[in-house]
């Protein structure tokens, strides 16, 4: 009888190791492998706006820089019941945008997860639209994401109107129409 109980200690105890160090091992994994943060810049499209005047171009350049604070400074940080977003980067592909996010899930468990949008202009806002969400490959459910929206505080009055956006590689494209009439 004491070799049986001294075979289920050992068994227990070897079993304790093994679920502690996979538990160790699945933290470390999904482990953010870079420091992100969410600081941004105050962008100010009035002023990007007003300097499209002054070189007499009726187009208003977004880099993948500006597109990064400005989804930042209106993003909520709790994406999610229980996560919070600590970091993230964004990257421009055309119509599409990729975003590394560093969360914490209950406060305690660190984490990087991949979330890939589809950008759409809805006048006057930038809107994305989750696409796919991934943890280290492993596919989460979507439901985890809302669409986000981007107000781009466009100047707008009878001279100028949106003629359309472009999302390029690495910038989004504001085309203006300038509407003058003459009596």
């Amino acid at each position: 009888m004491g070799k049986v109980v001294k075979r289920l200690f050992i068994t227990l105890i070897v079993l304790i190791v093994i679920i502690v160090g996979a538990g160790w091992w699945f933290l470390s994994y999904i482990a953010p492998d870079k420091q992100l943060d969410m600081a941004h810049e105050t962008i100010d499209i009035r002023e990007k706006a007003a300097s499209m005047v002054k070189r007499l171009k009726p187009e208003l350049i977004l880099t993948e820089s500006d597109v990064n604070h400005l989804i930042k400074s209106h993003m909520n940080p709790n994406i999610a019941e229980g996560i919070r977003v600590d970091g993230a980067d964004f990257k421009l592909e055309e119509n599409r945008l990729l975003a590394d996010l560093n969360i914490t899930y209950q406060e305690r468990i660190p984490a990087q997860i991949q979330a890939e949008y589809r950008l759409e202009w809805q006048e006057p806002n930038l809107v994305l639209i989750p696409e796919t969400l991934a943890m280290k490959g492993i596919n989460l459910p979507l439901r985890m994401l809302e669409s986000l929206t981007i107000p781009l505080d466009l100047p707008t009055a009878d001279l100028v109107t949106v003629q359309s956006v472009k999302f390029e590689a690495n910038q989004i494209k504001v085309l203006f129409k300038l509407n003058f009439s003459l009596h």
